[in-house]
């Protein structure tokens, strides 16, 4: 199971130690010893992490762990989870729990946007001197980051993250694994950005895969691997420098040999032509709602061969043609994500 560093067992339970709460208390029954906790070196177990919480949620009745404004009633998570499963895709999912924990009004705004380069999640405490160690800040953030991942059935790639502080040089090196991708401090907010994939990746959990999750909360969310190795994600990053390459070319890039190449997206749920018209989507809603281009030369970009094909298709995903997509990006009238191309 993977492991975590010390330091994050010894600020977690600040928020609740300044409501008068004792860390012998709040261990119990996690198998840890909290003189361990600044042991250098010392790393404790994902697991052991998650029972800290529950019994930290437990013990103040609040999943906000004494960090926020207002307290949270255990079950908010699950609930926000229970409205996420019912959205049209990754991307709206996550804002309907946001839109739950916004009008909890618990002191923390979350926004879930489209952003040029993917899915920006910005938070904003009311109260952020109740966080000096800025724990639950980013432990807040990574929870959109990892139930988008959760929701999807697969690793989206963070791109960016973005502090209004400075650089955390007592952690910096774990923080790089929760965090990996790149970063700025004393910036003008806390946000992340996601890859464009999250705008419409599907949703493919059910709710008993949900029910299963929040039973072992926050155990699940928490062990989602921050990186993808795997080959639909190696296919896709090819795809998005080269979308017309070929199953040929992908299979010499890959090292592996084209049967083996489709046999192993096979096992991943996908297919290449999925790939391919995901990357297609995505690049051509981020030229169009970014640039200039026209339709010609977009549908040119994207390898194909007339503009009509390129339209066609692009209605086929978002319901628009990318004219109509440009006007209503540009008037504000975008209330619907595209759909997925499946």
């Amino acid at each position: 199971m993977a492991t975590i560093d010390g330091y994050y067992f010894g600020v977690c339970t600040k928020g609740a130690e300044r409501a008068g709460k004792r860390v012998g208390d709040l261990v119990a029954g996690t198998g840890l010893d909290p003189r361990d906790f600044a042991r250098p070196g010392w790393r404790g177990s994902a697991g052991a992490m998650a029972l800290l919480v529950r019994n930290i949620w437990a013990s103040l009745d609040d999943e906000m762990m004494g960090y926020a404004s207002r307290p949270a009633a255990p079950g908010s998570f699950a609930f926000a989870c229970e409205l996420a499963l019912e959205g049209r895709d990754v991307a709206d999912g996550l804002a309907r729990a946001a839109r739950f924990y916004n009008l909890l009004g618990a002191g923390i705004e979350t926004r879930i946007a489209p952003s040029r380069e993917g899915l920006e999640v910005a938070v904003r405490f009311a109260e952020p001197g109740r966080d000096p160690d800025h724990y639950f800040s980013e432990f807040w953030m990574i929870i959109w980051h990892r139930l988008a991942c959760w929701l999807a059935g697969e690793t989206i790639s963070l791109l960016s993250a973005e502090f209004d502080y400075p650089r955390p040089e007592a952690y910096f090196e774990e923080f790089k694994y929760l965090f990996p991708c790149r970063h700025r401090f004393e910036g003008d907010a806390r946000r992340i950005v996601m890859d464009a994939h999250a705008l419409h990746a599907p949703i493919r959990r059910t709710a008993a895969e949900l029910e299963a999750m929040i039973a072992a909360a926050p155990l699940d969310i928490m062990t989602i691997p921050a990186s993808d190795a795997s080959v639909a994600r190696q296919v896709r990053q090819y795809l998005t420098r080269s979308p017309d390459l070929t199953l040929g070319e992908l299979a010499h890039a890959t090292g592996l040999s084209p049967h083996k190449l489709r046999r192993l997206l096979r096992e991943e749920g996908t297919a290449l032509a999925t790939i391919r018209e995901n990357v297609r989507r995505d690049k051509a809603v981020r030229m169009l709602t970014g640039g200039n281009a026209t339709v010609e030369a977009i549908a040119e970009a994207l390898g194909y061969a007339e503009a009509r094909s390129f339209t066609r298709a692009f209605r086929q995903w978002t319901g628009r043609s990318p004219s109509a997509w440009r006007a209503g990006v540009g008037d504000g009238r975008m209330d619907a994500a595209p759909r997925t191309a499946l």
